[in-house]
């Protein structure tokens, strides 16, 4: 992004000549060059599911540059489940050979709006992982979510997930969610999944996109 506006790979606007308007293949070599947003969230990898599998698992040695951020922005969208169920997320500290799944490991906090206007909360300081749902989503309906992970590399910060989603559970509610996910300790981790909470293969589609995003001190 130049001074005086973008320029692409072969300049076409100048201080002189500089109209502050994109015109459409401007717009399109920003996108390509990750630059329509001034570089904030920076885009690294997209993971699309597209048959049954239990969880999507990111490591550190497949996405090593998503180690270089300290918070890592993701959107995972079209998560349709083949039988009810939701997702927890989970940490490990070996490259993904096992994940944290103890009783007390995460403790969540959940809060729930259906569009019948009930709401539902729950807060749990003894997880086998972070919940990103309280009960199971209905069956070929889609769950999205998008938040923040933080402190995933840094061994003076616990691991946590900031997030707010939106699915429809099985008593056939829309409903929208917000919540947080904290891994109950300060080691350095590095590997993460989302997991369905049965453990079994029941994502039958899914695409889960992940950033970058610099924090500073």
């Amino acid at each position: 992004m130049s001074k005086f506006g973008y320029t692409g790979s072969k300049p076409t606007q100048s201080k002189l000549g500089n109209t502050g308007v994109f015109n459409p293949a401007d717009i399109t070599q920003l996108n390509r060059d990750n630059e329509l947003v001034n570089s904030l969230f920076e885009h690294v990898a997209t993971i699309e599911v597209t048959s049954g599998v239990s969880s999507i698992e990111i490591t550190r040695d497949a996405y090593p540059k998503l180690w270089q951020y300290r918070s890592i922005p993701i959107w995972l969208e079209g998560v349709s489940f083949s039988t009810s169920d939701y997702l927890r997320w989970q940490v490990s500290v070996d490259g993904g050979s096992s994940y944290d799944s103890g009783g007390s490991d995460y403790s969540s906090y959940l809060q729930v709006t259906r569009a019948n206007g009930s709401q539902s909360n729950l807060y749990d300081a003894s997880d086998p992982g972070a919940k990103m749902g309280i009960t199971g989503e209905e069956v070929n309906k889609t769950f999205n979510l998008h938040g923040h992970i933080i402190g995933i590399g840094e061994s003076n910060f616990e691991s946590h997930i900031i997030f707010y989603s939106q699915g429809t559970f099985t008593d056939t509610y829309l409903a929208t969610g917000w919540g947080l996910g904290t891994r109950n300790n300060t080691l350095v981790h590095n590997a993460f999944r989302f997991v369905t909470n049965s453990g079994s293969a029941n994502i039958s589609k899914a695409k889960l996109h992940l950033y970058g995003m610099p924090l500073w001190s």
